[in-house]
């Protein structure tokens, strides 16, 4: 194996550890609210079933003092009384067999009126004289006569098998009033909760690490051999900042600089790319909604536009003209749908606030734009911009969910796809990029939008971030998406549409 091959597999086999924390945290932040309903859920039911069969046991104890005597030889006029600890320990031994005896069980009943004894035991204090007398029951009344009965039956069951005894009592026997066994319920339920989480946890995890996306230009580069033009930090607003400064646009002053460095630096990219005619006429698109392309192809073309270009962006989208919310315009313009539909021969073009930029965006829509979007006025349209303008930035709808973008590419000289970082799962880039290069326009380079600190081997990192509040709706169908211009959040994202 060459030298470049091994340093290519060590590099593939490196374990980015920044990645898979990222992958881990945004695993567990969409998932989290599922594994607390079921660790909840679990606990609550534990905490159900533990209450329900909790019976509430309550125990009569008390101690006696046994003084045991015996017949030491075959003199029957010769005895010896003791207090001998052998003595206790036999009793403890034999006290099951002496009360389950035919005689001690009549007697026992009898004391208690017939009614069925409470479970009881006998214990002996090791090396002393010292026996105590326990009685159970969920009836503390029954747990207390129990114990008297048995206090009562066995001193005369036992001298019959072990000889005379004679019992002293310690500690008199009390009725009982609190159960000695408590409702362990709250405990055993938390505890489930607890191992559920952590099991629910663990599981975000393992998930976690079978998560395909895109991080860095490597991977785009082992993924689609595309070269990677540029890094665009994500940025996040402050809090209760006001409507126009959440505008993410390079001409936001609040925007971080690494922000409009990077889009400017695309820009040098891209005008270092032209040969004779060269990329005049560029699309931009990605797999998916939520991307951020508009917001890409918005900034690229105000970037072309400060270098005294004459540029154009066209909303490519008729399902939702979305663009001139980017740059906080109201009024009512012509959008590409109008022109093509030949409901205007002159179209009216919007100028981008301060700045020499010219917007193509109107107000309808159009459910079923493709038939539209084949006329023959698409050709002719682009024909006579391409004599009037440097530059046109067309903005579509995401080529891995509609196929507008593979229809708009015919009249494109170049495309720019831009891929989120850890968004779109990468079989979904793969054959979004295999069903758009079908056509005859070539995809020039990939932009990586909302890079997170530590996550890319190179290019710029930050902390802020941005996103979006509005989406396709279901790829497949793609019938309704909605936008809130109005919103009072925390974070405002750049978004596809």
């Amino acid at each position: 194996m060459s030298e470049k091959s091994e340093q290519a597999t060590s590099a593939s086999s490196e374990v980015n550890f920044p990645v898979i924390l990222h992958n881990f945290l945004r695993t567990l932040l969409r998932l989290i609210w599922i594994v607390l309903i079921v660790a909840l859920t679990c606990g609550g039911v534990r905490y159900l079933r533990t209450t329900r069969s909790y019976v509430p046991l309550y125990q009569a104890t008390t101690v006696m003092h046994i003084q045991a005597s015996y017949n030491a030889s075959t003199d029957f006029s010769s005895y010896s009384s003791y207090y001998d600890s052998a003595a206790v320990k036999q009793l403890d031994a034999s006290f099951s067999y002496i009360m389950s005896s035919e005689d001690a069980t009549i007697r026992l009943r009898a004391a208690l009126g017939g009614r069925s004894p409470a479970a009881y035991r006998a214990s002996a204090v090791a090396d002393s004289a010292l026996f105590y007398l326990y009685a159970n029951s969920a009836d503390p009344q029954l747990a207390y006569d129990t114990l008297c009965a048995v206090m009562e039956v066995f001193p005369i069951a036992a001298s019959d098998i072990v000889g005379n005894i004679r019992v002293t009592v310690i500690d008199s026997p009390e009725l009982p009033t609190e159960p000695y066994n408590s409702n362990q319920a709250l405990r055993s339920g938390a505890k489930t909760a607890l191992i559920v989480l952590l099991l629910g946890v663990s599981c975000c995890f393992l998930l976690s690490l079978t998560r395909k996306t895109v991080h860095s230009s490597e991977d785009l580069r082992k993924l689609i051999n595309l070269k990677c033009l540029a890094y665009i930090p994500a940025v996040r607003f402050k809090k209760h900042s006001n409507k126009s400064a959440l505008s993410l646009t390079i001409q936001n002053p609040r925007i971080d600089p690494s922000f409009r460095e990077s889009l400017r630096s695309l820009r040098v990219k891209l005008q270092n790319m032209q040969t004779g005619e060269g990329c005049r006429v560029i699309l931009v698109t990605s797999t998916l909604p939520n991307e951020g392309k508009t917001t890409i192809a918005a900034n690229l073309a105000l970037a072309l536009a400060e270098e005294k270009c004459r540029v154009l962006l066209v909303d490519g989208d008729l399902r939702k003209q979305s663009l001139k919310g980017v740059f906080g315009i109201t009024e009512e313009s012509d959008g590409l749908g109008d022109i093509l539909k030949g409901k205007v021969k002159n179209p009216r073009l919007l100028n981008a606030p301060d700045s020499s930029l010219l917007l193509l965006s109107g107000g309808t829509t159009v459910e079923r734009p493709q038939p539209l979007l084949d006329n023959p006025r698409m050709g002719q349209l682009f024909g006579f911009l391409r004599g009037k303008l440097d530059y046109i930035i067309i903005d579509t709808p995401p080529a891995g969910i509609l196929s507008d973008a593979s229809v708009l590419a015919k009249v494109a000289d170049c495309a720019l796809y831009v891929v989120r970082q850890d968004l779109a799962n990468t079989a979904q880039i793969v054959n979004s990029i295999q069903t758009f290069s079908d056509g005859d326009c070539p995809i020039i380079g990939c932009v990586l939008n909302q890079t997170q600190a530590g996550t890319t081997r190179y290019g710029y990192s930050s902390k802020y971030s941005y996103g979006s509040k509005y989406a396709y709706g279901a790829y497949s169908g793609y019938h309704s998406y909605r936008h809130k211009q109005d919103r009072s959040v925390e974070e405002a994202e750049t978004t596809d549409e």
